[in-house]
C-alpha cells in the first residue's frame, strides 16, 4: 500500500500537477462540496449494507440463520482483509466463510455456496452494466481508443469465464469428483501419509457435495435468487452514486452514469489483478480512463483521490479496529485455513 501510495503521489505531482489540484480545491463552494460528499459517504454505507443483504438473503434461502448485523460486520471485515492482504477477493471470501462457519456451525460447502453465489450475482450485475454501458458508449460516441475497447472486452470475457467455471463446478454432475481427484493427485506429491490423504479426501468430497447441493437448491427454486439480485443491483447503483456525488461535489456534472459504470468495472478488475498493489495501479487507471472520457485531468485527479479515500481508505481505517476488537488477528497468520479444515 505504501509503495502504491508513493507511486500515486508521484503520478499526481508529475502528470496532474499538485498546484492545479490545490487551486481547484481552494475554489470549491464548501457548502456544495459538503452536501454532495456527505451523500457520497451515505451511499458508501448503503453499498456495504446492500452487498451484505445479498449474502443474507442467500443464507435465508438455505435456512441458515445469521443475523443481518453480523452479516454486515463479517462483510466489512472481509472487505478489510481483501484490501490489506495481497490475494484480493480470495482472502476476503475465505474470511467470510470462516466467520459464517464459526457462527452457524454449518459445514464448509453449505456456508460457501451463499458467499460464492453472492459474488457471482454481483459480478453478473456489473458485467451486464459494463456490456450495456459499452454499447451505449459506442453508439453515442464517434470513436473510442482501441485500448479502451480491448480493456472493456477483456474485463467482460474474464468475468463471464469466471462465472461459467464456478457454475460448471456447482451444477455439472461429476465435476466435484473430478476436482477431488485432481486435488488429491497434487496432495500425494506433497504428502505421503495415505491415512491422512483419505481423511482429507472424504472431507473435501463432503464439502463439495454440500456445496453443489446448495447450488442445486437455488437451481430448483430460482425465486430464491430474485431478492439477492435486486440487492446486487442496489449495491452497484450505490457505488455509482458514490462516484457521481464526488464529481458533483467538485462542481463537475458533465459525466454520466454510463461513464462511471465503465470506470468502476475496469478499476475493480485492475484492483483484483494487481492484488499485491491495491493502491497506485487502480488510481492511475481511473484517472487515465476519466481523461479518455473527456474529464479534465485535474478534475479526474481530484475525483479519483476523493473516491478512493472513501472506497478504500475509509474501509481500511474503519475495518482495522473492528478486526482487532473481534479477536481475529490470527486470521492474518493463517488461522482460518486450520479452522476450515477442522
Amino acid at each position: 500500500m505504501l509503495l502504491g501510495l508513493v507511486a500515486f503521489v508521484v503520478y499526481l505531482v508529475y502528470f496532474v500537477g499538485v498546484g492545479s489540484l490545490f487551486q481547484l480545491l481552494s475554489q470549491l463552494d464548501l457548502q456544495r462540496y459538503s452536501f454532495f460528499y456527505s451523500i457520497a459517504i451515505a451511499a458508501l454505507v448503503a453499498s456495504v449494507v446492500f452487498d451484505s443483504m445479498i449474502w443474507h438473503s442467500l443464507l435465508e434461502g438455505l435456512k441458515v440463520k445469521l443475523s443481518i448485523k453480523k452479516v454486515v460486520l463479517y462483510n466489512w471485515i472481509g472487505n478489510f482483509v481483501e484490501m490489506v492482504i495481497p490475494c484480493q477477493t480470495v482472502c476476503g471470501e475465505v474470511t467470510r466463510l470462516y466467520l459464517a462457519k464459526k457462527e452457524t456451525k454449518q459445514n464448509v460447502g453449505a456456508t460457501a455456496a451463499p458467499i460464492i453465489t453472492s459474488r457471482i450475482l454481483s459480478t453478473m450485475v456489473y458485467t451486464s452494466g459494463l456490456l450495456m454501458g459499452s454499447l451505449v458508449l459506442v453508439i453515442t460516441r464517434q470513436s473510442l481508443p482501441s485500448f479502451l475497447v480491448g480493456t472493456l472486452l477483456t474485463v467482460a470475457v474474464g468475468s463471464i469465464g469466471m462465472i461459467s467455471a464456478v457454475l460448471l463446478l456447482a451444477l455439472k454432475e461429476g465435476a466435484a469428483d473430478k476436482l477431488v481427484s485432481v486435488a488429491m493427485f497434487f496432495t500425494k506429491i506433497i504428502k505421503k501419509s495415505s491415512i491422512k490423504q483419505e481423511e482429507k479426501k472424504e472431507q473435501l468430497r463432503a464439502s463439495l457435495y454440500s456445496f453443489t447441493e446448495a447450488f442445486q437448491t437455488y437451481k430448483r427454486n430460482p425465486v430464491l435468487l430474485v431478492k439477492p439480485t435486486f440487492f446486487a443491483v442496489l449495491a452497484w447503483l450505490s457505488i455509482l452514486l458514490v462516484y457521481l456525488m464526488v464529481f458533483y461535489s467538485l462542481d463537475f456534472t458533465a459525466i454520466t452514469l454510463v461513464d462511471l459504470a465503465l470506470v468502476y468495472c475496469v478499476a475493480s478488475t485492475v484492483e483484483t489483478v494487481t492484488a499485491g498493489f491495491p493502491v497506485g495501479a487502480v488510481e492511475i487507471t481511473m484517472i487515465s480512463l476519466y481523461s479518455v472520457l473527456g474529464v479534465p485531468l485535474v478534475i479526474a485527479g481530484a475525483a479519483t483521490t476523493l473516491i478512493r479515500l472513501l472506497t478504500f481508505w475509509v474501509q481500511v481505517i474503519a475495518g482495522y479496529p473492528i478486526f482487532h476488537l473481534t479477536g481475529l488477528k490470527h486470521l492474518l497468520k493463517g488461522g482460518f485455513t486450520r479452522s476450515l479444515t477442522d
